[in-house]
């Protein structure tokens, strides 16, 4: 059976889809340009593509996900709904992943999952944000999964989820923390290049002398020690490299933190994402670090502490949707 969650006069209910066991769905309206053997123009088709899905049961949750994966490795969708423990009629939907694939990107699939989940009578729905993307980095710095939560927000002081309606809730509180980390980001717009560039100058100054007299002392900072020498000397003059690199590409922006309106997963991460490790982005051998000590001066990592902040924030919210309805069937605006 092929269920389509935008068709009103199609039943769409659980009960459908528990006798079913496994399904098809319609995902939404996908404009695909094509290139026509007549004049070389693009021609334009619209076309929507089938969805395999199962729905198993577990502890008396329910499961929908589909049976393939998407580039990230896992499903392309997968739901689970529970029931209200204080109203048995009342469910609330969690989305574990949505990962896209050839066919759609992130935010059809979010729109095709949300839809869903109207059409099921479920007026709820969380999340945990762990998405990430992968950059290729050929240097010091290994990892090569970057979480996207904290690039989303500085490229356009906005996030992937706001968009369907979904607030970042504190896990304790439950206050909505999305103005708190605007605010934030806000913040570090106003860091100037010259700040940044004062202190990575200093610490690869401090490296060619210590080369040249042979002296790989203890260095403080934070009143702690910094031990791992060589290490340490390897992560700055990689970040020395990767900031005058991104200077150079970036520069006629305002400030380093708004050239991030430039940034591409897939034509430039590295450029941004290797000097952003002076924040230990993904590097966490330094994390510790406020300030350093270079040439008998101090110089404190330009707002490291909102930055953390920022950092504290987005891993301690759920993103929630409290009214989810009904969804378009095609996505205009693609932020990633």
């Amino acid at each position: 059976m092929i269920y389509d969650p935008w068709n009103e006069s199609q039943d769409f209910t659980l009960e459908l889809l528990n006798d079913e066991k496994v399904f098809f769905i319609k995902g939404p309206m996908k404009n695909l340009t094509k290139k026509t053997n007549i004049s070389n123009n693009n021609q334009v088709i619209i076309q929507r593509f089938d969805i395999e899905f199962i729905i198993t049961h577990k502890n008396d949750n329910i499961y929908i996900s589909t049976k393939e994966r998407g580039f990230s490795g896992y499903k392309i969708i997968e739901i689970i709904i529970k029931k209200n423990k204080n109203k048995n009629d009342i469910y609330i939907g969690h989305l574990e992943n949505v990962s896209k694939y050839d066919k759609y990107s992130g935010s059809d699939l979010m729109l095709l999952a949300l839809q869903i989940l109207y059409r099921l009578h479920v007026k709820k729905c969380t999340l945990i944000d762990v998405s990430y993307f992968e950059c290729s980095r050929n240097n010091f710095f290994k990892q090569r999964e970057i979480p996207l939560k904290i690039i989303k927000l500085l490229k356009s002081n906005n996030t992937f989820y706001s968009p369907f309606n979904f607030q970042a809730l504190d896990k304790t509180s439950q206050k909505n923390r999305m103005e708190d980390l605007r605010k934030l980001v806000e913040n570090l717009y106003q860091i100037k290049w010259s700040e940044i560039d004062i202190i990575i100058i200093a610490g690869k100054r401090q490296i060619e002398i210590m080369n040249e007299i042979s002296n790989n002392s203890i260095m403080d900072y934070n009143r702690l020690e910094l031990r791992n020498i060589n290490k340490w000397k390897k992560y700055w003059n990689t970040i020395y490299k990767s900031w005058n690199i991104f200077k150079n590409k970036f520069g006629s922006a305002m400030t380093p933190f708004r050239a991030f309106k430039f940034f591409d997963e897939k034509e430039n991460c590295s450029d941004f994402i290797d000097w952003l490790e002076l924040y230990s982005f993904t590097f966490f051998n330094f994390n510790k670090i406020i300030y350093y000590k270079f040439l008998n001066q101090k110089y404190e990592i330009p707002k490291i502490k909102i930055f953390n902040q920022l950092k504290e924030i987005l891993n301690n919210v759920i993103w929630t949707n409290n009214k989810i309805v009904a969804q378009s069937d095609t996505f205009i605006i693609e932020y990633f």
